[in-house]
């Protein structure tokens, strides 16, 4: 975090977890019927966070829907750059919901090129799941489940952190 501006803390720990178990009810609701969804986070803390989710589902929801978990290696700074991959072989996504999971969206450009990635496979259904959607896209990637939309500049930067005792942050 840059300590020559000013931090504003956006989402404390507890917000963020009691958003996450929201959302987590949104997912079973958007699925019912589904035995299972494939949470794929990208990597870093939309990663951290797909964890987060699956644990919710499992000890909320483990008698409703099934829920895996795979992650999404791609170059946040510049997906294009570099290869794409994910932590499981991604013909286990074939005929299966998948959940694209991220903490910020700005552009969208990180969320287009995962969604294009995982279109490779023959999956049944996509959503997306954001905890800050900062309402800066250029790209047309919707949010399925998001947290907060706050409207920022693009000089602003919003920073999420999912250890304990920490949180979302503006600056």
């Amino acid at each position: 975090m840059m300590s020559d501006r000013k931090t504003l803390n956006i989402l404390t720990e507890d917000k963020i977890h009691r958003i996450l178990k929201r959302m987590s009810f949104q997912i079973l609701e958007n699925n019912l019927g589904a035995s299972k969804v494939v949470l794929v986070g990208i990597t870093g803390q939309g990663y951290q966070m797909a964890l987060l989710l699956q644990k919710i589902l499992q000890t909320t929801h483990s008698a409703a829907i099934n829920c895996d978990l795979a992650e999404l290696i791609i170059d946040k700074k510049n997906p294009v750059a570099g290869d794409i991959s994910l932590s499981i072989d991604i013909n286990l996504l074939n005929h299966q919901t998948v959940i694209l999971v991220d903490d910020v969206i700005n552009t969208g450009r990180t969320q287009a090129y995962g969604i294009k990635f995982l279109l490779t496979a023959g999956i049944k259904k996509l959503e997306t799941a954001i905890l800050v959607d900062r309402s800066n896209k250029v790209f047309p990637v919707a949010t399925s489940y998001c947290g907060l939309v706050l409207s920022t500049t693009l000089e602003e930067h919003v920073e999420v952190s999912l250890e304990t005792g920490r949180g979302a942050f503006l600056y």
